[in-house]
């Protein structure tokens, strides 16, 4: 018998923890009955509460939520009501969507940039973009999101809520939520919503090519600008995207006509004025340069890919700062963080220091080193065969000539004409610029090769062995023949 009972006892356990667990989600709903439907004048204002989340946030980011639909509950026909909030009628009444219904509404769906929302291929952004212009012009209050972290969390009244980020760098797809009830026989859950925010953020990056060994103050390089474009929702009505390129006082736009445009992997059309199109004619980019500073305005409505990409030529001028401190380009992006509004953000800076160097001749007397020597010209190669001259290097009074504007590598001077009353060299004297070896001078930025200079009529001992060996084995053969001719001569006596 007491076998029987402790049976009947778990079995009623079991039954009971069944029944919990079924509906342990059950609510018993709750309202305000001084608010009244207007489709049932008999349902009464829900005040149930779930939260709603949104997950993938930034942290830092301030959200706000906008009610778009109220409930009403219909106790005695135990029925749920939705209607639209008194602000978001007055929306619909203006716009196209005038004759939406909630059950519109809660058909209408844009795939992967909005949550919760079902069914057709509508779009929901475009619905409630333009509402977020009513909320900015009509002052609609808000509910303030609580931020923990990367998550966003505010606990609400039954209903459809739109959220929007209120103080933001990134750019963020439209979301909208239901906190909504799920009938399940007599009983009512309410069940909160949790979006999983897309995002994309703006961004710039820079980076410059051509350097090695030149000069660059006769040859251009080429800096390479990437901008990464975000996503913005379907109805944005503010898409602005702005590069501004700023070059140092030493470095100088080659020419606008060099510059090109790429929307992803496409290149775009050159149309003059600045103007760059897609295969449509549409205008995608303008470019314009004043001074030292280059902009480039997108129309993103014309934009396909995720990101666009700048080239264009460069060149060092007289002012350019030579050594380690060197020449610096910087970029920013400004580009909408309000998509419909008129706010926006700007990057940080992106900047890129291009360095230059330059070479230093001393030229001084083979024999006394103090005394300098002007009016020596070289040309200066960047190969050790002499082909491709980059510069001329002439001393002056000080017997210092020095080239400016050079990247680092290898050079090679070969003398073209010599300081007046002194012979010229045939040697080929090697200078390294910023390399293992190379010989700094005493002014900033240059790297040094010291050379001499022979008197004519004197023997060259430095860069003209050659000759001497040849001229000390001439003598001894003479001498060796004077001696020989003497011998012979007193042989002849002799036997004479």
């Amino acid at each position: 018998m007491k076998k029987r009972i402790n049976k009947i006892l778990l079995l009623t356990f079991l039954f009971l923890v069944s029944v919990f667990a079924f509906r342990v989600n059950a609510v018993t709903i709750t309202v305000n009955s001084s608010i009244k439907g207007t489709v049932d004048t008999s349902s009464s204002y829900v005040t149930n509460q779930a939260p709603l989340t949104v997950t993938g946030v930034k942290m830092g980011d301030q959200f706000k939520t906008y009610k778009l639909l109220d409930t009403f509950y219909n106790q005695a026909s135990n029925e749920v009501i939705y209607e639209f909030t008194s602000n978001f009628k007055s929306y619909l009444a203006g716009s196209s969507y005038s004759s939406y219904t909630v059950d519109d509404y809660f058909k209408l769906t844009s795939g992967s940039l909005t949550s919760g929302s079902t069914m057709t291929t509508s779009t929901l952004d475009k619905l409630v973009s333009g509402y977020v212009s009513y909320i900015k012009n009509n002052s609609v209050a808000g509910v303030d999101m609580a931020m923990n972290g990367t998550v966003a969390t505010a606990t609400l009244d039954a209903g459809a809520y739109l959220v929007l980020p209120t103080n933001t760098s990134r750019v963020y797809a439209t979301m909208v939520g239901n906190i909504d009830f799920e009938a399940n026989d007599s009983e009512w859950t309410l069940n909160g919503e949790t979006i999983v925010a897309k995002v994309s953020d703006a961004g710039v990056t820079k980076n410059v090519s051509g350097l090695a060994n030149k000069n660059l103050l006769e040859s251009a390089f080429t800096y390479t600008v990437v901008g990464t474009v975000p996503q913005y929702p379907t109805n944005a009505t503010n898409k602005t995207y702005k590069i501004v390129d700023t070059l140092s006082s030493g470095i100088d736009f080659d020419d606008i006509s060099n510059v090109e445009i790429s929307d992803g992997t496409t290149k775009l059309s050159a149309a003059g004025n600045g103007n760059y199109t897609d295969a449509a004619n549409n205008i995608v980019a303008t470019v314009s340069i004043s001074g030292q500073v280059m902009t480039i305005e997108f129309n993103l409505s014309h934009v396909t890919s995720t990101s666009v990409t700048v080239t264009y030529q460069a060149k060092f001028n007289d002012d350019v700062v030579l050594g380690e401190r060197g020449n610096d380009n910087n970029a920013v992006l400004t580009y909408s963080n309000d998509p419909y509004g008129t706010g926006t953000a700007t990057t940080d800076s992106v900047k890129v220091t291009t360095k230059a160097y330059g070479i230093e001749v001393i030229k001084f007397d083979n024999s006394d080193r103090s005394k300098t020597l002007s009016g020596a010209v070289f040309e200066v190669y960047s190969d050790r065969d002499l082909t491709n001259k980059i510069g001329t290097i002439t001393t002056g009074s000080d017997g210092i000539g020095r080239l400016k504007g050079l990247s680092e590598g290898t050079y090679y001077l070969k003398e073209t004409k010599s300081p007046s009353g002194y012979r010229i060299s045939n040697q080929v004297v090697e200078v390294k610029v910023k390399i293992d070896g190379a010989l700094e001078s005493d002014t900033t930025g240059y790297y040094k090769a010291e050379i001499s200079n022979v008197k004519n009529g004197i023997l060259p001992f430095t860069g003209g062995r050659g000759l001497l060996l040849y001229s000390l084995a001439g003598i001894l053969i003479i001498m060796i023949g004077t001696v020989i001719a003497i011998k012979n001569q007193k042989k002849n006596i002799i036997n004479g």
